[in-house]
């Protein structure tokens, strides 16, 4: 009995429904890429600056009794200065440090100094907070709500609402003592 030698190569071609159909995903993977991935990407993706801020409540870890929380909506008439940290992230033992700093120079003005403790558990907080020395208020974002409707995609992320709860700057880096304070000061002469 002979054997058909196999033939060298066989090309499939598709059925003009199914290059159809792969194209057709093709151009929903490229254009999901372009609308959702690539701004998520972009650095310098628009902010809240400009736009009023997210209402939030956040548990305090301190600054108050236990079970208290702050409202943005009950800051209403002063400059709020948000600082988005971990305990995990170096940097922000950095910027807690002139939080700390900036908190003592407008002490009895229109300001309230907030830092917001995101992506943590809660002892983790406190354990920074209380290795830290930080006097001012902490609340806590349980399950990042707060971190996620403020955009915040890096820590430390500092944040300046005005007066009239607008976003007057948000930078996901550390913020040095006199920049802060200098825009702090800027807020509140506009207001």
């Amino acid at each position: 009995m002979s054997q058909r030698p196999a033939p060298m190569s066989q090309s499939k071609t598709l059925h003009p429904k199914q290059a159809w159909f792969l194209g057709v995903v093709a151009a929903a993977v490229t254009l999901m890429f372009a609308f959702v991935i690539l701004p998520q990407l972009d650095p310098k993706k628009p902010s809240l600056v400009g736009r009023p801020a997210p209402e939030f409540g956040l548990e305090l870890l301190t600054g108050g009794e236990p079970g208290d929380r702050v409202r943005l909506s009950d800051l209403s008439g002063r400059v709020v200065v948000l600082d988005f940290w971990a305990s995990w992230c170096k940097p922000c033992e950095e910027q807690a440090a002139i939080m700390e700093q900036v908190a003592k120079e407008f002490a009895g003005q229109d300001v309230y100094v907030l830092g917001v403790a995101t992506s943590d558990s809660r002892d983790d907080a406190r354990g920074f907070l209380a290795a830290h020395d930080v006097s001012y208020p902490s609340g806590f974002d349980d399950r990042n709500a707060v971190a996620n409707a403020y955009g915040v995609t890096a820590l430390p992320t500092v944040v300046v609402v005005d007066r009239a709860g607008r976003v007057v700057e948000a930078e996901a880096r550390v913020v040095s003592q006199l920049e802060l304070a200098e825009l702090i000061r800027a807020t509140l002469a506009g207001s």
